[in-house]
């Protein structure tokens, strides 16, 4: 593995020696075609992207499709700054210019929303399977909340579903490649009437496992099985209204990932012998997993059976030329069931199943646009109601801890858990936004939302089998009334010490968000721009192994102040576009993963609020097309985050002072650098060939940058070449994602007896084909 130093030195040659040796050409290129300034809707109305103030990502689906980028994982291979971890259960957080929430529960809201044509997915977990058939993505930088809500401090993504066409339209993808993989999806557009028009859209993903089991040859883990489909109804009854019906349905049945083991870290040495002295293999696919379901002869079910219902219906009027009143509503029903083994051994050291992960969510927002002379206004207003229910099991009987009462009561091991969890959220909000042009070239914008988010938080953990009972009971030292199956074990030290039947919370706040931004267009493609945002994340109440009532304390709601300021510069005849901005993020009551001493269980997880932190930072992104058919996009981001107070334990449950230390999965260098050429081959067929180069430097896993969590740096680099015919029709191209099968993973952590990490997928390849009719 390369060091950090030489890799990032690569990384940097090969961005801006590139532009380089590409800079002279652009002088005399007199006959290269226009960039293309891609159409966004980050202020809920269509700019270009180049006119807009704000830091802005966006990709056309056709971007998407030759870089191979498919699912939501593959954004990283987009977005300069994002990064995305995968936790013990299954979930999925996103973090972007280091502001990030990374938990493990089903529903607590993320720092980074994500939308599909502006309808929310509340929760990171159902996005998982959203990226598919799209006409584009935006990923909106810094806080979004006078727009887009709260719970966007670090930003939003909103993917843009391709839409119904007025005329026919076909087409149909197929790739198939190595572990056995094989994608399958297609379209159909067109009208039904001259005023209503349709769109279907089908996507299968299937292939074979691609980790392997270090103990167990010939036993591999990863299966892939994904449906995706989506259809939509546009209804034109007159020039003055639209209205748009889609349906959205995805299910994913693939097989969790395991953890890899890496060290030991053992509460109890003697009473588990085996995660002592478990071996550790250090190669991409190398992992292992507990074969069977404790106490019976059966495979245990790592497959999942996740499934997602998103109906979204918008109406747009307008009433005469300025006036448009839009209406967005959304239903969503989301269900998740899993296995998944994050230990990486095939111990019951943790293995988790949930087969009751519930949403259920409704969103409702009315809004009007207009335009009176200099001035562009928005005003709306939205309500939001979610229902989550939730009750993972975690099954532990080979945890050194759970052994401990063994030789005492042989049957008094503490063998498998749920947690419970149930939590009702409503959300009322009302926002506007104003942009004044104070000139032809001068412009200044405000926005502000207020917002009332108001939660019921209703968790437990239940002991769900008899040895957990007596474990429960001895470690009581038999106190009354003694816990059964099925009771909460949870002790309120408020009452004696004595178990509650549920643990009730409640958590109302409210926030007002704010932007205010100033623009200046020196000339024609040249925008300089300056911004301060202000916006707040909703609070949260873990789901975890809690001993007392205490742990189940939600944390409150943070807050972002952040000050950015940028420049879009098109230059050489629009044959070269420079992006660059500057930010910085004072941040109070940042909320993180972190962990409590447990008086029962020792270090156990829970959810902590930081009282100072702040993010430093800039990027610059350089997109250039020196000579027709050449484009090479490159764009670095530089983050430096700091907590500033905070006396507590770290990750590994350390107390202390952990003020100078960095956020977890917040590199403090991300680079993504692009490189396509399209060329003429033989008539009416061109020649296509290009690569992407990814790099992360080093991270942690966890608060206080403990040395264990630490994630090492990585570069991913990505190649593809194929032929086209030269309308478009046909497209045939081989790719390699990794094809240096660097060694490298996503996520570092502590769980039960050991330290395990998931680890990227190795070189993937394969061959796909397009058409369109």
């Amino acid at each position: 593995m390369m060091t950090t130093g030489s890799t990032r030195w690569w990384v940097s040659l090969a961005m801006t020696g590139s532009a380089s040796l590409l800079w002279p050409t652009l002088a005399r290129a007199q006959s290269a075609s226009d960039l293309p300034d891609i159409v966004v809707t980050a202020f809920k109305q269509e700019q270009a992207t180049n006119t807009v103030g704000m830091s802005i990502t966006a990709a056309t689906g056709d971007t998407l499709a030759a870089r191979g980028i498919d699912s939501v994982d593959d954004l990283t291979r987009l977005v300069s700054g994002l990064t995305i971890q995968h936790s013990a259960y299954n979930s999925t957080s996103f973090t972007l210019r280091g502001v990030g929430f990374f938990n493990s529960d089903l529903a607590t809201p993320a720092a980074v929303t994500v939308y599909v044509d502006e309808a929310p997915l509340p929760y990171p977990a159902m996005t998982k399977l959203a990226a598919f058939d799209l006409a584009r993505v935006e990923v909106l930088k810094g806080p979004q909340g006078t727009l887009f809500g709260e719970n966007a401090t670090g930003g939003a993504v909103n993917y843009i579903a391709a839409k119904p066409s007025r005329t026919f339209s076909a087409g149909m993808d197929a790739s198939y490649g190595n572990f056995g993989r094989l994608r399958v999806g297609g379209f159909v557009a067109g009208p039904i009437t001259d005023q209503l028009d349709y769109r279907l859209a089908l996507q299968g993903r299937f292939g074979g496992p691609w980790q392997q089991s270090t103990t167990r040859p010939g036993d591999g883990l990863g299966r892939i099985a994904e449906v995706q489909g989506r259809a939509t109804l546009d209804w034109r009854p007159s020039g003055t209204f639209e209205s748009r019906l889609t349906l959205t349905v995805t299910h994913d049945g693939s097989e969790s990932e395991a953890g890899q083991f890496i060290a030991p870290q053992i509460t109890i040495p003697a009473l588990s012998p085996g995660v002592a002295t478990f071996p550790i293999f250090l190669k991409p696919r190398a992992a292992d997993w507990t074969p069977t379901v404790q106490g019976a002869n059966r495979p245990f079910p790592y497959a999942s059976d996740t499934s997602l219902y998103q109906l979204s219906w918008r109406n747009d009027a307008r009433l005469g030329t300025d006036v448009t009143i839009t209406s967005l509503t959304s239903i969503a029903q989301f269900r998740m069931n899993y296995g998944q083994d994050p230990d990486g051994t095939p111990f019951h050291m943790t293995e988790k199943i949930d087969r009751g992960g519930r949403v259920s969510s409704y969103f409702q927002e009315l809004r009007a646009t207009g335009k009176a002379g200099r001035l562009v206004w928005l005003v709306g207003g939205n309500f939001e109601h979610e229902r989550t229910r939730d009750r993972p099991f975690d099954y532990t009987a080979d945890n050194s801890v759970s052994r401990l009462f063994e030789s005492v009561d042989p049957a008094a091991i503490a063998d498998s858990t749920m947690f419970t969890s149930k939590v009702r959220a409503t959300t009322y909000a009302v926002f506007g936004r104003l942009q004044y042009s104070l000139s032809d070239r001068l412009t200044i914008e405000g926005g502000v939302r207020y917002n009332r988010d108001e939660q019921a938080f209703d968790s437990c953990s239940i002991a769900y089998t008899d040895a957990f009972t007596r474990f429960w009971n001895l470690f009581r030292g038999g106190a009354q009334p003694p816990t059964r199956i099925g009771d909460c074990l949870v002790i309120d030290p408020a009452n004696g010490g004595l178990p509650v039947s549920n643990v009730h919370d409640a958590l109302n706040q409210d926030s007002v968000s704010w932007r205010v931004g100033l623009n200046w267009t020196a000339r024609p493609g040249l925008l300089l721009y300056a911004n301060v945002s202000k916006g707040y994340k909703a609070g949260a109440a873990p789901v975890l192994g809690a001993a007392t009532v205490l742990q189940y304390t939600p944390v409150p709601q943070e807050s972002l102040l952040a000050y950015e300021a940028g420049v879009k510069a098109s230059l050489f005849d629009r044959r070269l576009q420079l992006n660059a901005a500057g930010f910085y993020y004072d941040y109070r009551g940042k909320q993180l993963r972190g962990a409590e001493l447990d008086p029962a269980f020792g270090p156990l997880e829970a959810l902590v609020s930081i009282p100072r932190s702040h993010v430093v930072g800039a990027e610059v992104q350089l997109v250039a097309r020196p000579i027709a058919g050449l484009t090479l996009d490159a764009s670095t981001t530089y983050v430096h985050t700091n907590i500033d107070r905070f006396l507590g334990f770290d990750s590994l449950a350390h107390f202390g002072d952990q003020a100078g230390t960095p956020f977890p999965f917040s590199p403090t260098w991300q680079s993504v650098a692009s490189l396509d050429y399209d060329f003429p081959v033989v008539r009416n067929w061109r020649g296509f060939a290009g690569g992407s180069l990814t790099y992360n430097s080093s991270t942690n896993g966890g608060i206080g940058a403990v040395d264990i969590l630490k994630i090492d740096s990585n570069a991913l680099l990505d190649l593809r070449a194929g032929i086209r015919s030269a309308d478009g029709r046909y497209r045939v191209w081989l790719w390699g994602k990794n094809v240096t099968n660097s060694y490298y993973w996503t996520s570092v952590f502590a769980i039960g007896d050991a330290v395990s990490r998931f680890v990227g997928q190795p070189a993937t390849y394969g061959v796909t084909f397009s058409t369109r009719f």
